[in-house]
């Protein structure tokens, strides 16, 4: 979908207005915060690193916000809430639904690109309380579901089913824009974006099959040996409530041992953590250098790229990608270090077989792609109710392989 300047709607002409004395200090100090957290990770930050940010005093800011707590909730539904003036705008001056929805995206890569604080939507959701995330989430879907219900004004051949993969797929492209950004100009970072969203909302997903049983997730398995359950349970536990939040002791009771019968196996919680993440980031590379070795050509290879993530990341251990996204900075820096050399590892190989299908595109421009197909597919397969659809993992094979060679990128 091509970006024009007339479609052009500016993130900060819509941003809320200050209300009330203060609100400006107000906002000033979240989106300090909001910067800190995506950076650092939430739970790594403290409400003195927020005060500096702002040249106030850690007690001053308690002064604005009941903790820090607060001013995450503030920021995030502050972005959810941001895209969703965007849509209102949008409608009040696209005339058309198409026109619409290119406003809308024209403005979502601006605040993307531009802000750069898409990771908060993420990996930091999860702190929410229940009510909060659930109020979260409901905003969220709701930017979703605008996406979906444009693209189906717009093509009423495309159908409910494939407009809510495709419209989570947009959205969540947007999200991971931190990863995507690399080396480019927001410019071309924003080129980017247009290209794949356009490529996103045209991809001809494969027709669903009635008669085709949901995917069931693998059968749980209790591993035999003792440090095998503790990764087990651990990596389960993180997924699903975040390194900062799970304790030893949670630890220790859902792999069915006392603390001190785990303790002579692992050290700490951090070790644990960088047992999962190397396992999942070497083992990776394992599977996907044993795929590769049955191909010749560059086709072949991005074939088989694409193929062995989404067996990943639809498997056993899909969950450790997704922990990937969102504890790595809960590690050293030389342990965080080690770990996104092995990432760059892998995505080099999609590079490499990006590039040799495209001589119009730069290694940065191939990377990008790259990663916002990986976390296309990562963010899709762990979100209940898309990873749980028949024909999913055919899917995501064809949006992959349209995100990584988007016809309509013009090249630099």
């Amino acid at each position: 979908m091509p970006r024009s300047t007339a479609a052009r709607a500016d993130a900060t002409d819509v941003a809320p207005s200050p209300s009330g004395r203060g609100s400006q200090r107000t906002e000033q100090i979240a989106r300090a915060a909001a910067h800190l957290f995506q950076d650092l990770g939430y739970q790594n930050v403290s409400i003195d690193q927020i005060g500096a940010a702002v040249g106030l005093t850690g007690p001053a800011v308690y002064r604005h916000f009941k903790g820090k707590h607060d001013i995450l909730v503030h920021a995030l539904m502050g972005q959810v809430r941001l895209v969703e003036q965007l849509g209102a705008r949008a409608d009040e001056t696209g005339s058309t639904a198409k026109d619409q929805l290119e406003l809308f995206l024209s403005g979502l890569s601006d605040l993307t690109a531009n802000n750069d604080e898409a990771t908060l939507w993420r990996r930091e959701r999860r702190h929410l309380q229940p009510a909060e995330r659930e109020e979260f989430q409901r905003i969220f879907a709701a930017n979703r579901d605008y996406i979906a219900a444009k693209m189906m004004s717009a093509d009423p051949s495309i159908g409910e089913h494939k407009a809510e993969l495709l419209g989570y797929a947009v959205l969540t492209m947007y999200s991971n824009t931190p990863d995507i950004r690399s080396s480019l100009s927001s410019e071309r970072l924003i080129e980017i974006q247009s290209a794949l969203a356009g490529t996103i909302i045209g991809c001809d997903l494969p027709d669903p099959d009635p008669s085709a049983d949901a995917v069931v997730r693998p059968a749980h398995r209790r591993p035999a040996g003792r440090r095998e359950r503790i990764i087990d349970a651990s990596a389960k536990l993180f997924d699903e409530r975040g390194f900062y939040d799970v304790r030893i002791d949670d630890i220790a009771k859902a792999s069915e041992m006392s603390v001190a019968t785990l303790y002579q196996h692992v050290t700490s919680k951090n070790q644990v953590l960088r047992a999962i993440l190397e396992r999942g980031a070497e083992g990776l590379l394992y599977v996907t250098a044993d795929a590769l070795a049955h191909t010749t050509t560059a086709r072949e290879v991005l074939d088989a790229l694409i193929r062995t993530y989404i067996r990943q990341a639809l498997g056993v251990h899909g969950r450790i990608m997704h922990i990937l996204a969102t504890d790595l900075l809960y590690l050293s820096d030389e342990e965080q270090s080690a770990l996104r050399d092995t990432q760059r590892e892998y995505v080099a190989e999609w590079v490499d077989a990006i590039c040799a299908l495209s001589d119009d595109l730069t290694t940065a421009d191939a990377r990008a792609l790259a990663q916002a197909t990986i976390g296309v597919v990562t963010d899709v397969s762990q979100t209940p109710g898309l990873r749980e659809r028949p024909e999913i993992a055919a899917e995501l094979a064809v949006l992959a392989h349209a995100m990584v060679l988007p016809s309509n990128l013009a090249s630099r």
